[in-house]
């Protein structure tokens, strides 16, 4: 076998600069919301209903709408608002998806969603362990979404996919494959994969979902996937994230790039509909 050369060797080193470099630039030109979409955003009124990551998301819109220099109304309240903008509010507890469907449904009922264009309701990543049945957990919620919807028809009720976490990788989860153990995060993502699967099925065609974690699980010209159970199953990024689940500051202008376009795109179809 020939050895590389030093020269060789900085070539490559080049190739992978610039490579490295385009994709950056890639993924920074994919991290623009355009004018009409800002246009279309100031003139609706969007409900959200969240925990921790929809903070994340929130953080995201914030920075992008000041770098575009844009004046959008972000508030947190659970009673109706005459403004135009993001009205949100915290749902639920951490851990219980149930009382999130119903915490959600009862701001509706109570008055949050008066006036407003769309409405969306996300769990989070903490909501799903090993243990959960999250094929139950889907149709509790797709069965809460859908009942708002029949009662507001005003309102679009959007589905959110669950948000994903980080895998354990390296010598460690290398080891554990190794002795037939799954590393961490495996088997908790895959309940957030069955989940996801049937809020896909259900409204993906529709145009009604807002695919949280497919934005969650593309980065940088790659997807983030592993094996589990003989299944491909979405993981959150590594470089979207600081701690293995939050958004950091890259993280978050990215999905709140995905959720301004859904969320106008949305809004512009609704437009052309009346």
């Amino acid at each position: 076998m020939t050895p590389i050369s030093g020269k060789q060797l900085l070539v490559a080193a080049a190739i992978l600069m610039v490579v490295g470099c385009n994709q950056s630039k890639k993924e920074e030109a994919s991290m623009q919301v355009s004018l009409p979409e800002w246009q279309i955003l100031e003139q609706k009124q969007v409900v959200f209903g969240h925990q921790s990551v929809g903070e994340n998301i929130l953080s995201g819109i914030e920075r992008l709408a000041a770098k575009d220099d844009v004046k959008i109304d972000i508030r947190r309240q659970r009673t109706a608002s005459t403004e135009k903008g993001i009205t949100h509010f915290a749902i639920g507890r951490n851990g219980d998806p149930i009382s999130k469907i119903h915490d959600f449904a009862d701001a509706i009922e109570a008055g949050a969603g008066q006036g407003a264009d769309v409405a969306l309701m996300k769990l989070c990543y903490a909501d799903f362990t090993a243990d959960t049945d999250a094929k139950q957990v889907a149709n509790d919620y797709i069965a809460g979404l859908d009942s708002l919807a029949q009662r507001h028809p005003d309102i679009s009720f959007v589905a959110v996919t669950v948000p994903l976490a980080a895998v354990e990788t390296g010598p460690k989860a290398w080891a554990k494959r190794l002795i037939g153990k799954q590393p961490n995060g495996y088997v908790d993502n895959l309940r957030r994969a069955e989940f996801n699967t049937q809020l896909r099925e259900k409204y993906l065609a529709a145009g009604r979902l807002f695919d949280l974690a497919g934005a969650e699980a593309e980065s940088a010209g790659k997807y983030c996937m592993v094996q589990v159970e003989g299944q491909a199953v979405e993981t959150l990024c590594p470089e979207l994230t600081d701690d293995g689940g939050h958004l950091n500051e890259h993280g978050q202008d990215l999905v709140a790039t995905h959720f301004l376009s859904f969320v106008s795109s949305l809004a512009a179809n609704s437009m052309v509909a009346k």
